[in-house]
């Protein structure tokens, strides 16, 4: 009896095992799925958000390469979705799906507020968590970034020594002056487009002021149309040149055929094919009249020297909110001469005969290279004053005494110590040049 129980006992577990089995099989293998998604879907989030930081990174880089060119040009969509696609797909690093991130950028100019916002989005398929219809086929990504760019319009006066001790140094000056240039209106940026004005005042024994040498004189130029010191109360201001048509020193005078003969004067312009041409002439001559290459980098910029310029050459007010000035005011040495327009005792014939009388007349003089010496005096009053009306002056001193008369000058000159430098080489020269024309960048961008 207790044995048939026993077999009766052994044959039902043994079926239910069987039982078992069978249902069990389903559950495993629902249970397998469930945990391929599960870790799947870690490996497809990853992913995405892999994705997603590379395409973040392209996009704000190419928005910062968008607020650059704003900032110094003006743009229609069209040129903005050329450019912006152009850069994000420069830095999109071969996702795969460039294409599509591309086709779905879009962007958004907020001109009064002065910001650029770009946004962009891709659908990237899923390997793991779609499986068996549980999660999505694909992972939808977006990305957007805002950034400012400068509202503001620039003019900046590039006061350049072409001083005979330049002689061996043009070639460097050129390359540096020039890629001040490029930087701030880089090249195919059109006049009409370009929201950068720069002046170029090479100065030695005066400055080459060409075309406009007769009106600013009333006749008293030198040769080479040399145009050296402002007489009179108006010495350190920027008053109008014909502020007082009756009074003969409100004039700039001659007193000097020895500026350099080559380039005139180059009044604010945002032509490139202008600029470069007037740095690439560059030639050395003649000794350092430094404070007439900062007045005239100065009256370049002033609002009240307008009407000698060309109707594209005239500065805007100072107190206009949306103008930024600048200054670059570079030497290689002391400042040494200085002009004054004095009396002087002028005689004719001989013996009994001989006539003498005094008469008004321009002298050149020449002085002691040291800080406090004539010309360095006006240099340092005329940067004072410019830097009264709001202009923002950066100077370089060319050379490797930084207790020169020079650099002392252009220390004093500069609005701040940080623009101030030194550079004792030709590419420290070129470095000076570069690391201005960023500074200068970032200003205006930060405005």
């Amino acid at each position: 009896m207790f044995s048939a129980a026993r077999r009766q006992l052994r044959f039902s577990a043994v079926r239910f095992v069987e039982n078992t089995n069978g249902s069990m099989l389903p559950m495993v293998a629902i249970m397998a799925v469930i945990l391929l998604v599960i870790g799947g879907a870690a490996v497809d989030y990853s992913r995405a958000i892999g994705q997603r930081t590379t395409m973040a990174n392209a996009l704000d880089a190419a928005a910062l390469t968008i607020a650059s060119q704003l900032s110094s040009s003006i743009m229609t969509n069209k040129e903005i979705d050329k450019s912006l696609e152009d850069a994000f797909a420069a830095n999109l690093n071969n996702m795969g799906y460039s294409d599509v991130a591309i086709k779905n950028l879009k962007h958004k100019v907020d001109s009064d507020a002065g910001t650029i916002s770009v946004s962009s989005t891709i659908a990237i398929p899923t390997k793991f968590i779609h499986v068996g219809g549980i999660g999505p086929k694909t992972i939808t990504i977006g990305v957007n970034t805002e950034v400012n760019y400068s509202k503001f319009d620039v003019e900046l006066a590039l006061v350049l020594d072409v001083t005979g001790s330049m002689g061996g140094d043009m070639e460097t000056l050129k390359d540096a002056a020039g890629s001040l240039v490029d930087t701030l209106i880089p090249d195919g940026t059109s006049e009409s487009d370009s929201k950068i004005r720069i002046s170029v005042v090479p100065y030695s024994q005066g400055v080459n002021l060409g075309e406009y040498a007769q009106a600013v004189t009333d006749g008293n130029k030198g040769t080479r149309n040399c145009v050296t010191e402002r007489a009179g109360d108006a010495q350190y201001t920027d008053d109008p040149y014909d502020y007082d048509e009756d009074n003969e020193e409100s004039y700039f005078g001659g007193g000097s055929n020895n500026c350099a003969a080559t380039p005139q004067m180059e009044p604010l312009t945002a032509k490139r094919n202008k600029l470069t041409s007037a740095i690439n002439k560059l030639t050395a001559n003649g000794a350092t009249a430094g404070q007439t290459g900062i007045a005239w980098g100065w009256y370049s910029l002033s609002p009240n020297w307008a009407n000698l310029w060309p109707t594209k050459s005239a500065p805007g007010d100072y107190d206009d909110d949306e103008i930024l000035k600048f200054a670059v005011i570079m030497t290689d040495g002391d400042f040494n001469t200085y002009y004054n327009y004095e009396n002087q005792t002028k005689c004719t014939g001989w013996g009994w005969g001989r006539k003498c009388s005094t008469v008004k007349e321009w002298t050149e003089n020449r002085e002691s290279e040291y800080a406090s010496n004539v010309s360095s005096t006006r240099a340092k009053a005329l940067c004072e004053a410019m830097k009264d009306e709001g202009v923002d002056v950066y100077t370089i001193y060319f050379g490797s005494n930084s207790n020169s008369a020079g650099a002392k000058v252009m220390k004093s000159c500069a609005t701040s110590g940080s623009t101030f430098y030194m550079a004792s080489s030709d590419d420290e020269l070129i470095s000076a040049f570069g690391n201005i024309a960023k500074k200068v960048q970032a200003i205006y961008l930060a405005k």
